[in-house]
């Protein structure tokens, strides 16, 4: 008997601990220092094309601050729905 309750103790945890980490969202982002940010665009790449930018606001989900449409920075990732 004893030994049940702690197993279902581990378990139970273990389940906690899956949910906690499955619905917590990632809000940390990269300061424009760390991503190497510019305000001009790199070889043809502009943070308009990136998967991460968000035109609404001006600002992108990984690099913290406001952010130019012609900026550029190393997480650059070209958005597989625009041509």
């Amino acid at each position: 008997m004893k030994v049940s309750s702690r197993r279902d103790f581990f378990r139970y945890m273990a389940m906690l601990g899956l949910v906690t980490w499955g619905v917590s969202p990632l809000l940390a982002k990269g300061t424009k220092e760390k991503t190497m940010y510019q305000d001009s665009p790199k070889d043809g790449k502009k943070c308009i094309d990136c998967l991460h930018f968000l035109p609404e606001t001006n600002e992108c989900k990984i690099v913290e601050g406001s952010i130019s449409p012609d900026g550029w920075c190393v997480l650059y990732f070209k958005d597989p729905r625009k041509k």
